[in-house]
């Protein structure tokens, strides 16, 4: 099965010379800082003048971490007056842009980078933790990591390794399933999640796609630790019994290197876990007062999963949705319809466009669901179709109750066989 995906990945390689890049112009902020849209015209400034790049990631439309961009980022007096020290880029598309240098979560709506004028980097910024999507990002840690690299960059003290992607693509629109993932989109803006869908879709394709190609970029809670929010490299709790709790690490330790990566950042240890094999073994150096220490740091299993990943846009490439979406029922109604405020209530609101599996279920629109495979768990609509996709196979069939005029009903889900996206155009 890998043979196919090589020779998926063999044409698009080949295909790269003869289709462009989509064209999509930048989409201008307004920000007390005066952003460059050209990465190449960045480079280029940061070589005239001596200054390192803060490049930022940043999908406008999405909502995701849009008042941290625009309180913090864009509009924060101290921010701005820090940012006159570097060449600040800003990107609004991944079209055209090459992956195998900027590789991150591309479930993110925004991340960043400092780097020089060579392609190298000094840190990552940026992240988030399942249960909000800008708990690791703030003003006063982004103000010290600004500060951080400026004086990484006065000692030359740049990243001079890279692991780069093992595939040979270098930008979105070389991935074999990009242009089936983007037809029928009107501008041809390539999102950050839409260069994930498309790998997926790739994998998907050479039968090669896993659940865990899902969680990348483990944030440093999968291995136990909880990083200070404000100094990021230093160890603000540890979770007993975790990797790194068996690793020896305590509260208040200073991370300096893990794998040979420098850690200055959430988003710098994300990279090192990302890359990290399923069995790894990976050393870190660390501080704990005045004494630098050294372990190492274990990892087996299923350990770059997290509990509640429904935040993520790449679950729908995983596996089978429910083809319904549905609405919380709020608490305070919960009773009167004999239930508890801690029960799953998700009424029937409507069927996603071509699935027709609920219909066949006799599934109805204001149906309230109350139980999905034997569980009454309190889900959101995101964790009940993220519980499908993660657990469940595309053929599989799924009991449900659900409260119909007063009466639990009993229905069975017949997943679709197959995505509906995988047509011939695959």
């Amino acid at each position: 099965m890998r043979r196919g995906i090589k020779i998926l990945v063999g044409l698009a390689w080949g295909l790269a010379v003869v289709i462009p890049a989509w064209s999509v112009p930048p989409q201008r902020v307004e920000s007390r800082i005066p952003w460059i849209y050209d990465y190449a015209e960045g480079k280029r400034l940061a070589k005239a003048t001596g200054k390192p790049m803060w490049v930022v990631f940043r999908c406008e439309r999405c909502e995701a971490c849009s008042d941290f961009d625009r309180q913090v980022v864009r509009f924060d007096p101290d921010v701005a007056a820090l940012a006159e020290r570097f060449v600040p880029v800003r990107i609004q598309s991944m079209n055209g842009k090459n992956i195998q240098l900027f590789q991150f979560e591309y479930d993110l709506s925004w991340m960043s980078f400092f780097m020089d004028a060579e392609d190298r980097f000094y840190a990552r910024y940026g992240g988030r933790e399942d249960d909000a999507p800008d708990g690791l990002v703030s003003k006063a840690s982004l103000l010290r990591t600004m500060e951080k690299v400026l004086e990484l960059h006065r000692r030359g003290a740049v990243q001079t390794r890279h692991e780069p992607n093992p595939e040979p693509i270098h930008t979105p629109e070389e991935i074999p399933t990009m242009h089936a993932h983007m037809r029928g989109q009107l501008n041809r803006c390539i999102h950050c999640h839409d260069v994930k869908a498309a790998q997926l879709r790739a994998r998907y394709a050479g039968g090669t796609l896993s659940k865990d190609d899902a969680f990348t970029y483990p944030p440093p809670l999968t291995i136990g630790l909880k990083l200070d929010p404000e100094r990021q490299e230093q160890v603000a709790q540890v979770r007993p019994d975790s990797p790194a709790d068996k690793a020896g690490l305590r509260s208040g330790d200073r991370l300096l290197e893990v794998d040979g990566y420098r850690v200055l950042t959430v988003g710098d240890l994300a990279r090192v876990l990302h890359v990290a094999p399923r069995e790894a073994v990976l050393p870190v150096r660390y501080q704990r007062g005045d004494q630098t220490l050294e372990t190492r740091l274990e990892l087996s299993g299923a350990w770059k999963r997290t509990a509640d990943p429904s935040w993520r846009s790449s679950l729908h490439w995983i596996g089978p949705n429910g083809g319904f979406w549905a609405v919380p029922v709020k608490d305070e109604e919960k009773p009167r319809l004999g239930l508890a405020t801690s029960a799953m209530a998700l009424r029937v609101t409507f069927f996603f466009r071509n699935q027709t599996a609920p219909i066949r279920a006799g599934l109805q629109v204001n149906d309230v669901l109350i139980e999905v495979d034997g569980i009454r768990d309190d889900w959101t609509p995101r964790q009940l179709h993220a519980y499908l996709q993660l657990h469940k196979n595309y053929g599989d069939k799924v009991p449900l109750t659900v409260l119909r005029d007063g009466r639990e009903v009993k229905l069975t889900l017949e997943l679709p066989e197959k995505p509906i996206w995988s047509a011939a155009a695959e």
